[in-house]
């Protein structure tokens, strides 16, 4: 049943702006501006498609789509060969895959909350 479900899922159609507090897997497909966080360990995708824009605050994070901003990752980034990613990156551990567009400064580190 749907009230069992403990994830959320931004569609492609959805533009929205503001400060973002997400709890369990995220999936992000729409246009997305502000601030986000994810609250626990969580993991956050940006599917295919999706233009995220701000800052991001999480575990681990998966990115297919478009993000320009800055991440603070605790665990693991993957950047794959469909994303682009402008911006600054610091997270425990940064992948990226052949393919990806990317144009940023970052480095890996112990991020403490």
């Amino acid at each position: 049943m749907i009230q069992n479900q403990e994830f959320t899922y931004i569609g492609k159609t959805t533009s929205i702006e503001g400060t973002f507090k997400f709890l369990g897997p995220t999936h992000l497909l729409g246009h997305i501006t502000g601030d986000i966080t994810v609250l626990n360990s969580a993991k956050i995708v940006l599917e295919i498609g999706s233009l995220t824009e701000g800052t991001l605050q999480c575990f681990d994070l998966d990115i297919y789509g478009e993000f320009i901003g800055e991440i603070k990752s605790q665990g693991r980034v993957t950047i794959y060969p469909t994303a682009v990613f402008e911006g600054k990156c610091v997270s425990h551990s940064l992948e990226i895959l052949p393919g990806a567009v990317v144009n940023m400064s970052g480095h890996t580190e112990e991020i403490r909350s």
